[in-house]
């Protein structure tokens, strides 16, 4: 990756040379408000996994999650149509069949070791990376594989259904196999795929190299719901949101469950800018591709490519009359994470106000802590902001050490506390700068505050005076997960896994997974009407400083380290 952190955090047996560690949530909406409204969303996402519809049911479950993060079923429920998903995107991942076309038979195997050894040392829950459990989630994987459209295209094509269903069953005879080593694991995924041919399945090269790496990808899915094996796609856009650089149109991309595929976001400067595209613009279709009931990840994907290549979509507007088509020519676009305007001065009464800034930050990626700072200098200027309204409803967290780097910029005391099998983020994480930016500040969160964002949350809401959280109560992430490539075979570099490393407590010791951030203030606003009741609340806390601020003498100036 462009750029990376050497990695402290690497024990013995791991020979990754770099980990990139970040807290991250797919974003998603949320609203409830029948009283049946469980029944009725548990009753739908069973007719869509019924129909193989992963994404919808993905959706339906995801809500039901954000309505209740101790229930059970709906944890499971997510957790099990996220694993189907990932199956579905690995194999319509044209990089990851061109990358199997290649890959032998025992550099399959040398992955899923390397895979196996990954989430023995690193994983915090030892309990779950015993090699059976993780042997065991590696069946399964196959046998969900087996009846994956997309796998039997591409590795079983002319092979008869019985034959499939034969080896299905086949399957079941591995299940209560004991494993003490990883070298047992990769004999035994050999042994189980070689009795194929008995069920009259040929054997060819990537067809074995493809159901050992099933095998791989079922023991890292199956850890906990932040933890998944990463096909070349998936990987590399996640390197690039990471590094805030990316090869593509200069668009975000949601969904929304009335109108599909939508623009959320135009990056500054890019392709989609310049074309006059607009944010809640539908997206129909990319190139030859249809949107319907594609994940917003693999629109994503479809928009980037190589610099300079171009590429089709059709898209929708309320206002006009019907869909127009525009082509796009993909450049690196540079993507900041970081919204900074001037407030309207608060009213206090004075012939002049307050002056107050509003920064929003999208997500964390490792130029945030410098954008933040370029923001605060830049709103320092005359006239001086004496407030800051603080927006992070709807960020999805991001890369862990960029958020903490961001606390320190403002909290004074620990910010999080990490328990985890590496020394690294086995400690509570304290400010060394004394907080120098001492703005009073009201911040912002929602239920799709989430993982970093959430970190930074609570460290502002117990690490400072003059600071109050207003909205909703945040998702309830706490953990760390690292993005650590595959270092074996012909997937050196393209493929990796995301693995939880590491959970996180409030600096009052509070575990965030599964109760969130509560607000000082809870309120139901959306939107603008949110940073109206902001700016009421700033008010106040503003108040006992707006005397001396008035006066004709030396101001205390805002500190920027």
């Amino acid at each position: 990756m462009p750029h990376t952190f050497p990695s402290p955090l690497s024990p013995p047996g791991l020979s990754t040379s770099v980990l990139i560690c970040f807290l991250c949530l797919g974003s998603g909406s949320f609203s409830a408000t029948e009283p049946s409204f469980a029944e009725k969303q548990r009753h739908k996402a069973i007719q869509f996994e019924k129909r193989g519809a992963w994404l919808e049911a993905c959706r339906c479950w995801e809500e039901l999650v954000r309505r209740d993060r101790q229930d059970p079923l709906a944890r499971e429920g997510l957790h099990r149509c996220q694993r189907r998903l990932q199956l579905w995107l690995r194999h319509t991942d044209t990089i990851y069949h061109e990358k199997l076309k290649h890959l032998s038979p025992s550099q399959a195997l040398d992955v899923y070791e390397q895979i196996l050894t990954i989430l023995h040392v690193a994983h915090p829950d030892r309990d779950r990376t015993h090699y059976t459990p993780l042997f065991r989630q590696g069946l399964e994987e196959l046998r969900l594989a087996l009846d994956e459209p997309n796998f039997r295209k591409q590795y079983l094509s002319g092979v008869k259904p019985a034959a499939i269903e034969a080896f299905k069953q086949r399957l079941t005879h591995w299940v209560n196999r004991l494993i003490s080593t990883r070298s047992e694991a990769r004999e035994l995924a050999l042994e189980v795929i070689r009795a194929a041919a008995q069920d009259g399945i040929p054997l060819r090269q990537k067809t074995i190299s493809a159901m050992v790496l099933e095998f791989a990808a079922g023991a890292s899915n199956t850890l906990d719901e932040h933890s998944a094996f990463l096909a070349p796609g998936n990987f590399a856009l996640i390197q690039a949101a990471l590094r805030g650089k990316v090869v593509g149109v200069g668009v975000e991309v949601g969904f929304d469950d009335h109108d599909g595929v939508q623009i959320t976001r135009i990056h500054a400067k890019g392709p989609a800018e310049e074309a006059g595209l607009e944010v809640g613009d539908r997206i129909l279709r990319v190139g030859r591709t249809s949107t319907e009931h594609l994940p917003p990840d693999y629109v994503a994907e479809l928009l980037r490519g190589e610099p300079n290549s171009s590429v089709e979509l059709e898209i929708e507007r309320d206002i006009w009359d019907g869909s127009r088509t525009v082509c796009l020519q993909r450049r690196v676009v540079n993507v900041t994470s970081v919204e900074l305007s001037r407030l309207e001065p608060l009213d206090d009464g004075s012939s002049l106000g307050v002056p107050v800034g509003y920064i929003k930050i999208h997500h964390f990626q490792d130029s945030t802590p410098h954008e933040v700072k370029e923001a605060i200098l830049t709103l320092s200027t005359s006239p001086e902001i004496k407030g800051l309204i603080l927006d992070l409803r709807g960020n999805p967290g991001g890369v862990f050490k960029a958020a903490v780097a961001v606390a320190e910029l403002f909290v004074n005391g620990v910010i999080v506390v990490g328990q985890s099998p590496f020394k690294e983020f086995n400690r509570p994480f304290k400010s060394e700068t004394g907080g120098p930016i001492d703005l009073p500040m009201v911040v912002l969160v929602d239920q799709e505050t989430a993982s970093a964002a959430e970190v930074l949350a609570g460290a502002l809401q117990g690490g400072r005076p003059f600071t109050k959280l207003i909205g909703q109560t945040t998702y309830g992430k706490g953990s760390i997960q690292c993005i650590i490539p595959v270092e074996k075979g012909l997937l050196d570099g393209s493929a990796g896994v995301r693995l939880t490393v590491a959970k996180l407590f409030s600096p009052s010791n509070q575990p965030y997974t599964g109760r969130g951030v509560v607000p000082d203030l809870i309120r139901g606003e959306k939107g603008d009407l949110l940073i109206l009741e902001a700016r009421k609340v700033l008010l106040e806390l503003l108040r006992p400083t707006l005397t001396k601020w008035r006066l004709p003498m030396r101001d205390a100036k805002t500190r920027v380290s």
